[in-house]
């Protein structure tokens, strides 16, 4: 009887085993789902703001490589590769700022230009007129 008991407990130790790591790979993938739709969400809201922020006019470039890494992000996501799909949702977040940031520097330099040449045209006034 000794034994019986001892492999039914064996056995009884080893189902609750695998149920409670059932258990965790599923709130474990439940989780990553989350946290993967999380990083898109982000990365769109990146994506809004570069696009919104003159990057449509001034990085086309940069911003078509976020929009890009945002749709293949969705796409993973949608096909359950969340661990692609968080990962592609961190490079669009990183592509779109670096958008926004290069259309920033172009609109700067191109106000820093018309501020030379408002400069250059004022510097030549002033000669005509010391003339």
């Amino acid at each position: 009887m000794d034994g019986k008991k001892r492999r039914l407990r064996q056995v009884f130790v080893v189902v609750t085993v695998i149920g409670l790591l059932f258990a965790v790979g599923c709130a474990s993938t439940k989780t990553t789902a989350q946290l993967s739709g999380e990083k898109i969400f982000r990365a769109d809201r990146a994506y809004s703001d570069a696009k919104d922020g003159n990057a449509s006019l001034n990085a086309k470039d940069a911003l078509a490589v976020a929009e890009g890494k945002l749709a293949k992000a969705k796409d993973a996501f949608g096909k359950q590769n969340f661990d692609e799909a968080a990962s592609l949702a961190e490079q669009a977040v990183v592509d779109a700022e670096y958008a926004q940031a290069e259309a920033t520097t172009r609109k700067s330099l191109k106000i820093a230009e018309e501020i030379r040449k408002n400069n250059d045209a004022l510097r030549q006034e002033i000669q005509q007129m010391a003339n």
